[in-house]
């Protein structure tokens, strides 16, 4: 099981209850949401669901979404300040969906690119086999540039049949491997 990480600026930890008010902080904020709006917690329950679901995934796969905590400060942004999270859950069919979300304040620092590095790495280590793939809409671009910087590649483009509140809007799958048809399609069909 994989506890803290380190990189050079942050600490990857996994999430704990004790992160809830500042886990809703960033996951309730309409600016961490502006691709995604129907994504926004609006209610701390919301929150508090994904923490245990985190939880939950840590203890059986050995690796899940992880608290993001900077090391020093950086700018305006103190030691110790929880910035948000990244990591990845296990999706049904055995492959990765890796994420994360950070408050605005932490935006433009390259935070999302040294955690999702991170958490690229923690995945492959906790199951080297398991594919790890990244959902983002088209017209997120800088969700796009991180995903290519921590080296996974487009897979697949476009909009799906299936039912969902993106499935009408231009998505990219992206995967730091080929994926079998059956392991594409599914990803696709999860909006």
């Amino acid at each position: 099981m994989i506890d803290d990480y380190r990189t050079e600026r942050l600490m990857l930890r996994p999430l704990s209850l004790d992160d809830l008010d500042d886990y809703h902080r960033v996951y309730g904020d309409p600016r961490t949401w502006e691709h995604l709006p129907s994504g926004r917690h609006t209610e701390l329950a919301d929150s508090e669901r994904a923490i245990r679901a985190s939880i939950d995934s840590r203890n059986e796969y050995g690796f899940a979404h992880g608290a993001v905590l900077l090391r020093e400060r950086v700018s305006n942004l103190e030691a110790g300040r929880f910035l948000g999270s990244a990591g990845a859950k296990m999706l049904e069919f055995d492959a990765w969906n890796l994420g994360y979300r950070f408050a605005p304040e932490a935006w433009g620092h390259g935070f999302a690119t040294e955690a999702g590095i991170a958490a690229l790495a923690l995945a492959r280590a906790a199951r080297p086999e398991t594919p790890v793939t990244a959902r983002v809409l088209a017209n997120n671009p800088s969700s796009i540039r991180v995903l290519e910087r921590i080296g996974l590649e487009v897979r697949w483009r476009g909009r799906s049949a299936h039912p969902g509140d993106t499935t009408h809007l231009e998505r990219l799958v992206f995967a730091d491997r080929a994926l079998d048809d059956a392991t594409l399609e599914a990803v696709i069909a999860l909006g």
